[in-house]
């Protein structure tokens, strides 16, 4: 199935829990391909209820566990740690679910999440984890896009007990609004989100802090930080207590890439140390050769 309008809804109903700019992207999505019948959503931001409503991220609004009645896919999109919390809740109001239904998240981290629907789930509900490879430093349903998820890859992360008929119709859905499903073992997903997405962020905070720990921010330092500086960094202005979320449940992954950085810094400070041209040259190539097989790929 690719994207567009599909010929007859996948579900009759979802129940989106939590709206902000991931929850209300994808309700937005799911909405304009109609591959729900009928899209209901919860959040503790009242607030955010009423303007996902409006937006039309949602169809309905309701409190738990009401909002969860008869749906046949449940979105969980909120931080990794919350998602957690609220598979427990889901284990203990798991007969509101039909048979069959699927649960899943757009959490950054996998194998936490993953392990937690192996152990509150019944065998009735497949448990998917879910990782669109998409994002914004914005936040909050008023950041929402339905053309958030398009063309991003969507990682999927089943859960043990998960039903093949429920994979096949996840891939479904992940086409239906416009991305791409790729299948990985959850442990696999956090090592590679890791050195794509997490590093990335920190390294992005670290180039702004030290821009500011220089102390020279009142001066024309700002001034002078061209496309190249604000592009590298705009990622910095993401939530704080988001990304000290995802960094807490991939600590050992993000680590390593951590390691993994910080041996190429040292690489590049002695060159410069030791004046050596010729591994600095090799260095710089090196890393446009690998840059250029990502263009290749967008």
């Amino acid at each position: 199935m690719s994207a567009g309008l599909c010929e007859k809804p996948l579900f009759k109903k979802c129940c989106i829990l939590g709206l902000g700019l991931m929850g209300g992207s994808m309700g937005l999505a799911l909405g304009e391909h109609k591959v729900v019948r009928e899209r209901w959503g919860y959040d503790l931001d009242a607030a955010a209820m009423l303007q996902a409503k409006k937006r039309g991220a949602v169809d309905r609004t309701a409190a738990l566990p009401h909002a969860l009645a008869d749906a046949e896919l449940v979105i969980l999109a909120m931080p990794v740690r919350q998602i957690m919390r609220t598979l427990e809740m889901l284990g203990q109001n798991v007969s509101c679910l039909p048979e069959g239904a699927i649960v899943t998240d757009l959490g950054s981290t996998k194998e936490k999440v993953v392990q937690a629907m192996d152990a509150v789930l019944p065998a009735g509900v497949s448990g998917i984890g879910g990782h669109p490879m998409a994002g914004s430093e914005k936040a909050g349903i008023g950041a929402a896009d339905a053309l958030l998820l398009k063309n991003a890859v969507y990682i999927l992360t089943p859960a043990r007990q998960m039903k093949a008929a429920a994979l096949h119709k996840m891939r479904q859905t992940v086409r239906a609004i416009g991305a791409r499903p790729l299948v990985l073992e959850a442990a696999a997903h956090d090592k590679m989100a890791a050195l794509v997405s997490h590093l990335p962020q920190l390294v992005a905070v670290a180039l702004v802090n030290s821009l500011g720990d220089s102390g020279q921010t009142k001066g024309p330092l700002l001034r002078l930080a061209g496309n190249g500086f604000r592009d590298t960094t705009r990622i910095a202005m993401g939530d704080p207590g988001m990304w000290y979320d995802i960094f807490q449940t991939n600590k050992l992954f993000l680590k390593e890439s951590l390691q993994i950085f910080m041996k190429e810094l040292d690489l590049i400070y002695n060159c410069l140390e030791q004046e050596d041209e010729k591994e600095a040259i090799a260095r710089l190539s090196r890393a446009g050769s690998v840059r250029r097989q990502l263009t290749a790929l967008s």
